[in-house]
């Protein structure tokens, strides 16, 4: 369901019940627009602002995302909000990370994944871009000159090194994630943010297929919102499965600021 009109509605019915509503919102291509360099990520003017009376207003509200917990909090700062990083792995109490044991057990995997993949002859020649995330590395293509030339190259190199680590690989739009073989998805994450604010409903926002998980989980909880931030790189599994599709970061703004009138 796209348009205007549909989404006053939906957001209509939430904001009646807004003490029972979770809403739970992705970063990249969700808040924030997608940018060449990962580390040059902004939200959206004027989302950030939302956020906060959003907190106050409903059961909760959170940004939950494959970044890191630190990441999201030093960008998107807004009182109330809670900041889930690595799906849910990591996340910001009283001001400091909270981390799953697991995955500091794996950091030396990691680093060592991160070694191989820059001294990869298909990453080295595709030019792709390498990115620390401390308990994960992602390799991206969006910067390369041909990317759907080297996706083949560079996510066989991803599989390669993942598997010589006992590392996992998630793939995305244009990027590859390896991370340690630690259950968590987004689905995980706003389950534990609607149990523990006893939140009855989810609003859940993303762009990409690793917001599938959450999606599911609000359709279980059932009576929130599936929305799904729709661009030209947007998988035809995420909109088909959402029951309202915004345009960009732009369209998530607009909702937001229905959820609080």
């Amino acid at each position: 369901m796209t348009g205007a009109g549909a989404m006053a509605t939906h957001a209509a019915r939430l904001a009646r019940r807004a003490a029972e509503v979770a809403v739970c919102l992705d970063f990249d291509g969700t808040i924030a627009p997608i940018v060449e360099d990962p580390a040059a990520a902004r939200p959206l003017a004027g989302i950030v602002e939302l956020l906060g009376p959003l907190a106050d207003r409903y059961a909760a509200a959170a940004l939950v995302s494959g970044r890191p917990a630190t990441y999201l909090a030093s960008h998107a700062a807004a009182p109330g909000v809670r900041y889930l990083g690595m799906y849910g792995l990591e996340e910001i109490v009283e001001g400091r990370v909270q981390v799953d044991r697991r995955l500091e057990a794996a950091r030396p995997a990691v680093a060592a994944a991160r070694r191989d993949l820059a001294a990869d002859p298909g990453v080295l020649e595709s030019g792709a871009h390498l990115e620390d995330k401390r308990y994960a590395v992602a390799v991206h293509t969006r910067r390369v000159a041909d990317p759907a030339r080297w996706a083949g190259p560079v996510g066989q190199a991803a599989e390669r090194v993942a598997a010589a680590h006992g590392l996992e690989v998630v793939p995305g739009r244009m990027v590859w994630e390896l991370r340690p073989q630690v259950r968590s998805d987004k689905g995980d994450a706003v389950r534990r943010v609607a149990a523990e604010s006893g939140a009855r409903r989810l609003v859940v926002a993303g762009d990409d297929l690793g917001d599938l998980p959450a999606f599911a989980v609000a359709a279980e909880a059932g009576g929130g919102l599936r929305v799904a931030v729709r661009s030209e790189e947007a998988p035809a599994e995420l909109l088909d499965a959402a029951d309202l599709v915004v345009d960009g970061p732009e369209g998530v703004r607009e909702l937001l600021e229905h959820l609080l009138r």
